[in-house]
């Protein structure tokens, strides 16, 4: 039982998209650097709200990166074990660690779901641009439930592949 091709189609240019994603707000990020570091030294007239702006791009660029940097397994390891490991137990391990993600993944998607609610409730904004909070943390749910989703496929890869002995 193999994945249709649409499908990875489909994961492809979601992942692709992801990846562009956080790119594109990691430049935009630096243009509001630049432009408040220039107006700050050299017109003494700094970005009003720069800083918020800032943070507002990091989030965005945090969770858009998530897909991408799942799907590729580019995540910050730490390899102490990888060389004392049988090769037999690999397979285990990668589907505990993948179960647990998409797990960690789905309940952060829904926590966040909820304080975005709560921030929709309260109307909380940012203190200095006014800017409505929900919808970057909606944002951040969305695109961890995707990640979720990601590690869960990779769950079903692990066990959809066939174990294979080899003979002394």
């Amino acid at each position: 039982m193999t994945s249709s091709p649409r499908l990875h189609r489909w994961r492809d240019r979601l992942i692709s998209l992801s990846g562009l994603t956080a790119g594109a707000f990691l430049v935009l990020m630096m243009l509001v650097t630049v432009v408040d570091v220039v107006g700050r030294y050299f017109l003494n007239a700094p970005l009003p709200g720069a800083f918020e702006m800032t943070q507002f791009l990091m989030a965005a660029i945090v969770y858009a990166g998530l897909p991408n940097v799942s799907q590729r397994e580019s995540h910050i390891t730490i390899d102490l074990l990888d060389n004392v490991t049988p090769g037999r137990l690999v397979p285990f391990r990668d589907l505990a660690v993948n179960l647990l993600c998409a797990v960690a993944f789905a309940v952060l998607a829904w926590r966040l779901w909820l304080l975005a609610q709560e921030a929709v409730e309260w109307g909380d904004v940012t203190q200095y641009l006014g800017w409505l909070l929900y919808p970057i943390i909606r944002f951040g749910a969305a695109l961890c439930a995707v990640t979720a989703v990601i590690h869960l496929g990779k769950v079903f890869d692990i066990l959809r592949l066939p174990t294979r002995r080899t003979l002394p």
